[in-house]
């Protein structure tokens, strides 16, 4: 490692990293990326080996085995980018759940959940997005209805990534319909597996056949959930949304620079090796100079990662620098596997893994809200914190 990574982060983190990176490389976990992508399989057994080995929940409190570090979790986001892409969408999907419940969760739920997951025996998913509300999540219809002891949800949800190979579902639903949703809004845990009530309508490939991942159309018909499984406080569901969003957005914005390290070495290394009129392409700035950017740019969305999980860690909000984050890592990653396509030329255009990078990357400018919704919350936050500023002077 080198010094200058060092500096930037704790002994402790220095050492999970390296630890992590170590069982990463005797797992040969690049290979078995390669043979996900080819058998396109769901590597569940892969993702338990991580939880069997201590790797996973680094963001739960001590208490339930973690160390109650975001920034612990970001790093082990990143270095699953870098090694085994369909390993890091089951976790960065399940650490969305596993960190919202640990924030949010009764001590009975936290019991419950939190120590499988951190073992890797059970997956998450979370179910927010309907075919009529993507960005504007205020239009959400799915309902939850008391009834008994129990809450009837009813509704469907769309383009929720490994939504039907989760065994804990976050779901949020109305349960107020007579109020606004920002007041009528609330949360509920659910196990979905075999349970009346709950059909996977279609589960989609997304660009073509994204390997190890589904993004799901799902629909809940009546599923009966537990009162118990209601998380946090009934008509609470926007303040746990917006929790939840903050933290997925960095750890999905930590991952994507994960998945952008190979392909830039991916490039470095094909410039120096590639040979064109007598010499390497490594020496014409129209090459060295993509690469310049290509590394400036992931090292600035990288720094802004680890910059957002530190504000979370000491009890900040951080909607503006969550939304930041991911849209610099997503087009640093965008720009990143374009440049490596031209660079590599014709062999890029067929060869794994650039032309799978490629189409990886032009995803990634969609999920956990697409770059223009970080845009209007980056000025929303701006133009919010000049409002106040002027008040505060008027006073």
């Amino acid at each position: 490692m080198e010094e200058k990574e060092e500096i930037l982060f704790s002994t402790d983190e220095n050492r999970f990293r390296a630890a992590l990176q170590d069982f990463l490389h005797r797992m040969n976990a690049k290979e078995l990326e390669r043979e996900i992508y080819e058998r396109d399989s769901y590597p569940r057994a892969l993702y338990k080996r991580l939880g069997e080995a201590g790797f996973l929940a680094q963001v739960l409190p001590p208490e339930y085995g973690g160390r109650g570090s975001l920034t612990c979790e970001a790093i082990l986001t990143e270095e699953l980018g870098a090694a085994c892409v369909p390993l890091a969408w089951i976790h960065s999907t399940s650490s969305y759940v596993y960190a919202t419940i640990s924030r949010f969760g009764t001590e009975e739920q936290k019991e419950r959940f939190l120590g499988p997951m951190r073992m890797g025996m059970k997956t998450g998913a979370i179910a927010i997005t309907e075919p009529d509300a993507g960005s504007d999540v205020m239009r959400i219809r799915t309902r939850a209805e008391l009834k008994g002891d129990g809450y009837e949800i009813r509704g469907e949800k769309r383009n929720i990534t490994n939504g039907s190979k989760a065994d804990v579902l976050l779901v949020w639903a109305i349960t107020d319909p007579q109020v606004e949703p920002a007041r009528g809004m609330s949360a509920f845990i659910v196990e979905p597996c075999e349970r009346k009530g709950f059909e996977v309508i279609e589960d989609y490939k997304l660009l073509g056949g994204f390997p190890g991942t589904v993004n799901s159309h799902i629909q809940f018909d009546g599923l009966s959930v537990p009162r118990e499984n209601l998380l946090g406080k009934v008509n609470e569901g926007v303040r746990i949304l917006f929790d939840e969003l903050a933290i997925e957005r960095v750890l999905y914005a930590a991952m994507l620079v994960g998945e952008a390290r190979p392909v830039v070495e991916l490039a470095a290394d094909y410039s120096m090796e590639r040979e064109q009129f007598g010499t390497p392409i490594s020496r014409f700035e129209a090459v060295s100079f993509k690469l310049a950017d290509m590394v400036t740019k992931l090292e600035a969305a990288r720094l802004m990662v680890y910059h957002t999980t530190r504000l979370i860690d000491a009890g900040y909000t951080a909607e503006k620098e969550s939304a930041m984050s991911k849209l610099l890592a997503s087009e640093a990653f965008f720009e990143s596997a374009h440049n490596t396509l031209q660079i590599l030329g014709g062999r890029g255009l067929s060869e794994y893994p650039a032309e799978w990078a490629f189409r990886m990357a032009r995803l990634s400018m969609i999920p956990a809200g697409t770059n223009e919704i970080m845009r209007y919350i980056v000025q929303r936050e701006i133009y919010k914190a000049k409002a106040k500023a002027r008040k505060r002077r008027r006073s």
